[in-house]
């Protein structure tokens, strides 16, 4: 564990757990559920939310009902060091970019992105991501079902 989350206790991590899997948590029910008051949980809440712990409560629409029902992996390889600053820069507000990660193998990053439908991906691919300063090779993979689909992380 980082010297930085040393403060932060197992009541600490229960709290986020809680508010992980249902945002709409009070903090009245907070309190009953971590044995604390109702003021010590605010406080708690508080200092996670100032440390970026809890990064921000969102409500986790569906992806169907917000015309994005297409969901890819799109593995990106970068062909020099020096325009991966540029290349994160450019994704990081994209809206149809869900997650970025930096992985090891034959490509350079790994994007997670939701479109309208193949039409949209293609849009996305080739006139924005391969249009991005040292993008040489994309490989695509459309999600066909999704056994589970979770955004939440419990200890």
């Amino acid at each position: 564990m980082s010297i930085k989350y040393a403060e932060y206790d197992a009541i600490d991590r229960k709290i986020v757990e809680i508010m992980n899997r249902d945002a709409q948590t009070t903090n009245f029910s907070l309190a009953k559920l971590v044995g604390l008051s109702t003021s010590a949980v605010n406080e708690r809440l508080r200092k996670l939310k100032g440390a970026g712990i809890i990064k921000k409560i969102v409500a986790i629409a569906d992806s169907e009902f917000m015309e994005m029902s297409l969901c890819a992996y799109i593995s990106v390889s970068i062909d020099k060091p020096e325009y991966n600053h540029g290349f994160l820069a450019s994704i990081e507000y994209h809206p149809n970019v869900l997650e970025c990660h930096h992985i090891t193998g034959d490509h350079s990053y790994l994007l997670k992105v939701r479109v309208e439908n193949t039409k949209a991906l293609e849009t996305f691919i080739t006139d924005f991501l391969k249009t991005q300063k040292g993008v040489y090779k994309t490989f695509t993979q459309i999600v066909l079902s999704s056994a589970k689909d979770e955004s939440v992380i419990v200890g």
